[in-house]
């Protein structure tokens, strides 16, 4: 293999373990803490990205500055998002916290077709593109990396996704919420009986989880199209990186989006056609092997 190939191969690797990365970790985040088995949170993915599609192409009549856009896609998109999850997570999800976890999956699998179907009443079911004029990932243009040309923007987002895991994990160990979330992870009634506002805390880690899946969305759109059946690729995407990574694993969310973002990667270029199955025969081989997944039997974020 060419060193050339591989450097690419290696960074859109790269590129794909972050969008992963964005998809799965909230989903892990709310089974850990919250012990929601949300099978409706890639849906918000989806979700970002056809809000940032609608948002960037009404951005045009105001300004087409790179830094402006970005400044839309990571920090107006998630934000809107997070206080809709918030209204959502009262209003929808809180009866869910209560009862068996396939009923759970049943439950939100029912939000993922009213969300689709939201979706498709406002932008329509054909595919939506963010125009050229002003697409950041456009703009921002190629740079050379280690003798190769690689994309800027795609540079840009796999940058965001680590400062994304390495904040989670400053808020798991050094603030209070993240305390009082690992607290909850493991003795939920405990904690409600010491006074603390339990149903706030659930809301704040909800709507941080459901915020992080949209900024990836929204991150994905500039290189991809929008279409309905992104939500249902990244529902089955993030499972698999929660079933190979474990559940309410941080640190099992990384090491499997990294490994499943190589596979794709290397996949695409290589077995086209073996792509998908390549990571399914994965997940299949650790769930014999490995049921709990690499790191299912660990805390947050250990």
């Amino acid at each position: 293999m060419p060193i050339e190939s591989l450097m690419v191969n290696t960074f859109n690797g790269l590129y794909f373990a972050a969008l992963l990365f964005f998809a799965s970790v909230g989903l892990t985040l709310v089974f850990g803490i919250l012990n929601l088995l949300n099978m409706a949170h890639a849906a918000f993915y989806g979700l970002g990205a056809y809000v940032a599609v609608w948002t960037l192409n009404n951005m045009g009549d105001i300004t087409t500055s790179t830094v402006v856009l970005l400044a839309v896609l990571v920090l107006v998109i998630p934000l809107v998002v997070f206080v809709l999850s918030a209204v959502l997570d009262k209003t929808v999800f809180a009866p869910l916290y209560e009862i068996e976890p396939v009923y759970q999956l049943l439950a939100t699998f029912g939000v993922i077709l009213m969300l689709d179907d939201v979706i498709k009443f406002i932008w329509g079911a054909s595919p939506i593109t963010v125009d050229g004029a002003v697409d950041p990932s456009r703009q921002l243009g190629t740079l050379d990396l280690l003798g190769i040309s690689v994309s800027a923007y795609r540079s840009v987002v796999i940058l965001i996704a680590i400062a994304c895991a390495v904040g989670l994990y400053l808020m798991f160990v050094k603030t209070k919420l993240g305390k009082i979330s690992q607290a909850m992870s493991e003795d939920y009634e405990m904690v409600q009986m010491l006074g603390i506002n339990v149903n706030r805390v659930r809301i704040m880690i909800f709507s941080i989880s459901v915020a992080i899946a949209a900024l990836g969305g929204a991150l994905f759109v500039p290189f991809a199209t929008a279409t309905p059946a992104v939500t249902l690729e990244y529902v089955l995407l993030s499972f698999a990186v929660i079933v190979i990574g474990g559940l309410g694993s941080l640190k099992g969310v990384v090491v499997a989006a990294l490994v499943i973002g190589m596979v794709r990667s290397f996949g695409i270029a290589y077995y086209p056609a073996l792509e998908l199955a390549i990571v399914f025969g994965l997940m299949a081989v650790v769930i014999i092997f490995k049921p709990e997944g690499l790191f299912g039997d660990e805390g947050v974020v250990e």
